[in-house]
């Protein structure tokens, strides 16, 4: 069984202009090594007005 990292970054109310990054990354082994990849990415809207959440979804053996 893995896990994939799911990201989203949108502009919050504050931000100049708009936009919205959504993007998966799949292959980690499990949850708890997820959820650290998801926390350090946090550091990607640092300081702005973006807001970032992620999820951790466990991949099922039959979805590819």
């Amino acid at each position: 069984m893995s896990w994939i990292l799911v990201v989203y970054i949108y502009a919050g109310i504050m931000a100049k202009g708009d936009s919205v990054a959504l993007t998966n990354i799949p292959g980690f082994q499990s949850q708890a090594e997820c959820m650290i990849a998801g926390k350090e990415g946090e550091d990607l809207v640092s300081g702005t007005a973006k807001v970032y959440r992620f999820v951790c979804v466990k991949q099922t053996a039959g979805a590819k």
